[in-house]
Parts: structure tokens; C-alpha cells; sequence
């Protein structure tokens, strides 16, 4: 994989699968940039970068998504080019919950922020940060599925809204950019995974029987492979993918 000297943006880097992608994809020579609300979980993460190569540099945003707008992004992209010539990936990995309730019962501002975060940062980060990807060689914007991104389930509201809305964002920006840019926009299901969300949205079930975050690794890697540069699929399953992934 196409990994070593890559610049990669991921977001929700503190947690779960942000986190491990960022600590295995440094270990292949990238460059990580950090973005997450918590000051201490980012420097812990960073700390656990790999680091042995001296021409690796990484890099703490600390934002809070739920408050993004035009200005905050602006400066988010105004801090990547000034470290780095081109940013060769977006990772849109960052998601909250939100309240397991009726959309009767779902209270409007936990609404705002699940959307806020879910699907409004996303779509903020990826037109600001254009530009920035618009110089690297094989670029990449890679958003984040979910399984009710395609069948409404009760009780998942704004969660299930967000999802459903970011598959659309992420055809949009598939199909605009398929014959004016270089940058290929992918959207990844990741299936049922041993994260804190999981466990949150169903308590009752052992997380024993859930691959770990580290599972998917080799999906992300190849979103970045010379294959995905030939790809005509934009959205995949983890099932299916990893069987790619196998073939390979």
C-alpha cells in the first residue's frame, strides 16, 4: 500500500477506530494529523505515534466539530499547509451517538449537535480542505457509513438521519469531482466493531463477538492502494471489502 510519506487527516483520532488507524497508519510512515475536542486524549495519542523516522511529522488539532463553521475551517486548513505541502487523506471518522429515544422525545439540541458533528463538519471539512488535497498525487476523502445509513430503525434518530445524510454527501462529492479532480471519495461501513459507541447503542451484547478496530485496518490501507485509484464503487461494506482486501 501507498502509505509511507502520505499526509492523513483523521478525525475522532482519540477513540476507537480513529485512534488505532492513526497509531498503525504512522507505523507505516505517514504523517498523522490529529483533530479531536480533548486536549489530554490527543496527546496521549500523539504520544503513541510512531516517531523512529525522522522525516515523519505529526500534528494536534485540537476542534471541537459540534462548533465548526467557515472560519474555524479556514483555520484548520491554514495550520495543514503551513506544516505540510499537500494533504493526501481525509479519514471523516468522528461521530457521536447521540440519545436512543423516539423522534418524539429526541430533544432539539442533542439533534443539532449529533448533525453538527456527523454530517455538518464533514461536508465543512472536505470543501474547505480541497484545496490542500488538490496538490497531493492520489488523494483521498473517505467517509464513515453505518448500517441505518440505509434503513430507518426506531429509536436511532439524529444518528440514523446523519449517516443516511452523509451517504448521500459522500455520492455528491463522488460525482462531482469523478471527472474534474483527483481525488477519489470513498464511504466505508465498518460493520459491528468493538468501540465505546457500540457498546453504548447495545449494551447487552458481548463484545467478544465483535471484530476489534484493529480488524480494519488493511480496509483502510486500501482505500489508498493503486486498486481503489481504479475503483468504480464509491460505497462499501466491511464483508466485502475485507474480502477484497484477502484477494489482494
Amino acid at each position: 500500500m501507498k502509505i509511507s510519506n502520505k499526509t492523513i487527516l483523521i478525525t475522532g483520532a482519540t477513540d476507537g477506530i480513529g485512534k488505532v488507524l492513526a497509531i498503525e497508519f504512522s507505523k507505516l510512515g505517514s504523517n498523522i494529523i490529529l483533530l479531536g475536542r480533548d486536549a489530554s486524549k490527543l496527546d496521549k495519542v500523539y504520544d503513541q505515534l510512531d516517531q523512529s523516522n525522522a522525516s515523519q511529522k505529526h500534528l494536534i488539532l485540537e476542534a471541537d466539530l459540534a462548533l465548526l463553521n467557515h472560519e474555524s475551517a479556514h483555520e484548520i486548513l491554514k495550520a495543514i499547509t503551513s506544516e505540510y505541502n499537500s494533504l493526501d487523506g481525509i479519514i471523516n471518522n468522528a461521530a457521536i451517538l447521540g440519545t436512543m429515544t423516539t423522534l418524539e422525545d429526541y430533544e432539539l439540541s442533542r439533534w443539532d449537535e449529533v448533525l453538527n458533528i456527523n454530517l455538518r463538519a464533514p461536508f465543512i471539512l472536505s470543501k474547505t480542505l480541497k484545496p490542500a488535497l488538490e496538490n497531493a498525487s492520489d488523494p483521498r476523502i473517505i467517509f464513515t457509513s453505518s448500517g441505518v445509513a440505509k434503513i430507518g430503525r426506531a429509536f436511532w434518530g439524529a444518528y440514523s438521519v446523519s449517516k443516511f445524510g452523509l451517504k448521500g454527501l459522500a455520492e455528491i462529492f463522488a460525482n462531482e469531482l469523478e471527472s474534474t479532480s483527483s481525488i477519489k471519495v470513498f464511504n466505508f461501513d465498518p460493520g459491528a466493531t468493538q468501540t465505546k459507541m457500540r457498546a453504548s447503542a447495545r449494551p447487552a451484547e458481548d463484545p467478544s463477538s465483535l471484530k476489534t478496530p484493529s480488524e480494519l485496518v488493511d480496509c483502510y490501507l486500501w482505500f489508498f492502494s493503486e486498486e481503489s485509484s481504479n475503483s468504480k464503487k464509491h460505497y462499501f461494506e466491511y464483508d466485502e471489502l475485507s474480502r477484497k482486501v484477502t484477494s489482494t
